[in-house]
């Protein structure tokens, strides 16, 4: 599903199909302590964006923009690569989460939660943007989000995020969204609870 998800992505970003591709797609980037990412909307207007930032200096390209430039902040960096994204007010309240085991089995106390997030789940939706992101460090690259989405429905924008945990445990996000949030998780200023 991925792939066929990131297809259009070759065209924008000089044949890459992951955030990984981009680490030859994209010329310029010498892979220390960057960041890189993909990000494919899906929605009535379908585009999508490349972008990555080595810390010294960073490049966008995708649905005709190609922009470079000396290396800024992460939340600068995502701010540019979502110029495409359509202006939505992130989600009322304060969000959720679960915990799953290594098997996928969530915590027994989360049974609530898991309804709301079911509610949530049937609200009309109204675009969906698949983003993937890896980060270069000491050990090679880092994709530290297994899925990492912004959802919009008709109360607003959603961060969704599975990330892995020690011992194989996943965590799932569902919270407000914003290309901030966003950037928050990029930086690991992942909140330990919503």
């Amino acid at each position: 599903m991925t792939s066929k998800i990131l297809k259009p992505v070759r065209a924008a970003a000089a044949s890459a199909s992951s955030a990984a591709d981009l680490f030859d797609a994209l010329p310029g980037f010498e892979g220390s302590g960057g960041v890189c990412g993909v990000a494919v909307a899906m929605s009535d207007e379908p585009w999508t964006s490349a972008f990555f930032d080595d810390r010294t200096q960073f490049g966008v390209c995708g649905e005709g923009m190609r922009l470079s430039g000396p290396s800024g902040s992460v939340a600068e960096l995502l701010t540019l690569a979502f110029t495409r994204l359509p202006p939505c007010s992130p989600a009322p309240g304060e969000g959720l989460w679960l915990d799953a085991d290594e098997r996928g089995v969530f915590e027994p106390e989360q049974e609530c939660l898991i309804l709301d997030l079911m509610d949530e789940l049937r609200r009309p939706r109204r675009g969906t943007v698949q983003i993937d992101i890896v980060r270069d460090g000491a050990g090679g690259l880092l994709r530290p989000w297994e899925v990492l989405a912004f959802v919009d429905d008709d109360r607003g924008r959603h961060l969704a995020a599975l990330g892995r945990r020690q011992g194989g445990h996943r965590r799932f996000w569902w919270l407000p969204g914003s290309v901030a949030r966003l950037a928050e998780f990029v930086e690991g200023q992942v909140p330990e609870h919503a």
